[in-house]
């Protein structure tokens, strides 16, 4: 059995912006609510809750439900061990936190109806807006 673990420095401050990050990233189907249950991969009740919760059966057949819960400066995921290393080859925090970036860009980018340039400076990703 896999134990949840807390990652309070990743922080999600819009909502809106994670669902559609975790959309991206091919996690369209959440449940929203308040203290939901999360649950391990045999379907096991854990003593977790979240606020946004992908369910394991939208995962794979070996996870364990991803959570999100809501703090008053954002979200905080809730990941087990086991996705953790297995989930998006290991790397699903980093390819969120990509995603929900790219996500503020583009708000960015609408509200003050500009345009985005992406240029890739060796291993790290630059996004300029220019209006």
């Amino acid at each position: 059995m896999s134990k949840y673990l807390t990652f309070p420095d990743v922080l999600f401050k819009d909502r809106r912006l994670l669902l559609a990050a975790l959309t991206d990233i091919g996690f369209p189907i959440v449940e929203e609510g308040r203290e939901l249950p999360l649950y391990g991969y045999q379907g096991d009740r854990r003593s977790e809750a979240a606020d946004i919760v992908v369910r394991r059966q939208h995962i794979g057949r070996a996870s364990n439900d991803l959570g999100f819960v809501r703090t008053p400066d954002g979200y905080v995921p809730i990941v087990s061990e086991f996705d953790r290393r297995t989930l998006l080859g290991g790397d699903f925090l980093v390819r969120l936190r990509t995603a929900y970036s790219e996500q503020v860009v583009q708000e960015v980018r609408r509200r003050v109806h500009g345009t985005a340039i992406r240029r890739l400076e060796g291993q790290t990703i630059k996004i300029a807006v220019r209006y």
